[in-house]
């Protein structure tokens, strides 16, 4: 079974990108394109979409943790 990695996207080139809400939780379903969570820096609030259609195997950063772009952030598992 293999899984994907949903890596934080480059924002506006912002340094400091911080988790917000996650929308998905371990075990949901998620949809292509679908909103997997929110990330906020100081330039912008961007809502962050799943690039497979599969369920959420894990999220790798909590709410309100700082990431870097290219982090990974949440694992899917495709359907």
């Amino acid at each position: 079974m293999s899984v994907t990695e949903i890596l934080m996207p480059d924002l506006q080139g912002a340094e400091d990108i911080v988790i917000g809400a996650w929308t998905k939780k371990k075990g949901d379903h998620v949809a292509e394109g679908e909103t997997i969570v929110e990330a906020r820096t100081d330039k912008v609030n961007a809502e962050i979409p799943s690039p497979v259609t599969g369920t959420v195997e894990e999220l790798l950063v909590g709410e309100g943790d700082p990431v870097k772009a290219g982090q990974p952030i949440a694992t899917v598992t495709p359907e």
